[in-house]
This record gives C-alpha cells, structure tokens and sequence, in this order.
C-alpha cells in the first residue's frame, strides 16, 4: 500500500483548489493506491485545527474524492482528528490519519490529547510516537503500539522518524511489527535512498519525495512509485476502500 499526500496549499491561496485537484491527479497517474490530504502549509498549526481550515480542507477533499477513483483520506493537522472524520464522513473520504490516537504528545502547537474515544465510523491509521513530538505516555514504543492496538483498534499503525523527511528507525519499526497484528506503515522519510525500508513495514505514507517544491513532480512520483512497489512486500494487507 502506497499512500501519497497531498500537501494543500494555505487556505487563502487563490490556486488553494486547483493545486489540490491538479495534484491529485498527479499522485493517482503515478500509482498511488490512495491519496492523503493534508493542510500541510498552514503553519503554525493550531492543535485540533479551527473552523475555516476545517472547512476548506473538508471542501478540498470532496474536489479530490470528484476526481479521482482511488480512495482518499484525510490528516487534519496538528491533531484535528474528529474534524477530519466527520469531513471523511460527508466528503466522501475513507480514512483519516490521527497524530496521536492514544498517545498524549508534547508538541510545539501544544499538548495533543488521544482522540480515539471520539471517532467512530472511518478508517484510522494512528501514529504511535509521532514525529515532532515527545510522546509523554505510554513511555515507550512497544507499549504504545500495544495500547493503540488492544484497547482503539485502529485500522494500521504508523511509525514515523523524528521530523517530516526522516524516516523511521529500522529498529521502531521491528518493535512495532512485534506488538501488533496490524499492518504497519512508515509514516516519513521514504525516498530513492530509504526505500530498503519497505522491506520490513506493509505499506508507506509518502509526501516530500514526490514533490518538487510545491507541486508533486509526475516523473519523479511515477519512477518512486514504481521502484517501492519492486520492494515493498507486506505481511499484513490494509484495506482502505
């Protein structure tokens, strides 16, 4: 499973619809299986996001799910997790991202608090000691990954590196691979030099590497594509449609 993001433009971009449609296409012309969309320019992010982001990024993704025929899901950042459910819900999304489903993270927009009592009715892929954080509880890796597991039953775990464009400990990612029978994804860092990665994880969320600056590079998504599907070789098959 390749999971490619679209990375929305500001809110009050004038090209904000067109340069999510546009690439859309892009990512679905490229060989993704599924398209995440993410209001990744809209620094600093406010924790659980506020009503105009929300309502642009739910009227972004209802132009992409238009447009496209793989399925699409939503990550409202920082930690808006109830927001993009309910935009998945009306938009036509099938799943959602959350930062920290059952974790508690310090992070710079603030403490984010676990949201998986809160969401119902979507697909979850749920980030355990995500990225740009400091995961405060549950302490270390394998329990987290055990706790998102057991206790919210997410649809696959992700792992992340330290920051966007870091990919994730080979070492996170065999902990995590132990104390789930969820599939697991690499939520960062997937590149042309990083792509040895998809032999130990089921699938990747793969936004920077297929971008030149602002706009996912067609060329440069196809041959990544391709290539991590040559390696790529999951245990665990997630389900997204």
């Amino acid at each position: 499973m390749i999971i490619g993001v679209l990375h929305l433009l500001p809110i009050d971009d004038p090209e904000f619809f067109n340069h999510a449609v546009r690439n859309a296409r892009r990512l679905e012309d490229a060989g993704a299986d599924a398209i995440i969309v993410e209001n990744y320019y809209d620094t600093p992010f406010k924790p659980y996001a506020d009503f105009p982001r929300a309502v642009a990024v739910a009227a972004a993704v209802r132009d992409v799910v238009r447009e496209v025929s793989i399925p699409v899901g939503v990550n409202l950042l920082r930690n808006a997790c109830r927001k993009a459910a309910v935009i998945a819900r009306y938009a036509g999304g099938r799943f959602i991202r959350c930062n920290a489903y059952t974790d508690v993270v310090l992070t710079e927009s603030g403490l984010l608090l676990p949201q998986a009592p809160y969401i119902k009715g979507v697909k979850v892929l749920a980030d355990v000691h995500v990225k740009h954080g400091m995961t405060v509880y549950p302490p270390t890796l394998a329990e987290a990954v055990e706790t998102a597991s057991t206790r919210a039953a997410p649809d696959a775990i992700v792992i992340t590196g330290r920051k966007t464009g870091e990919p994730p400990d080979p070492v996170e990612i065999a902990t995590a691979r132990a104390h789930t029978d969820l599939p697991v994804l690499a939520g960062s860092g997937i590149c042309f030099n990083t792509l040895d990665l998809l032999k130990i994880v089921d699938g990747a969320i793969i936004g920077t590497c297929l971008k030149s600056g602002r706009e996912v590079d067609s060329e440069k998504a196809a041959r990544l594509i391709k290539e991590a599907r040559q390696v790529l070789k999951p245990r665990r098959a997630l389900v997204l449609r």
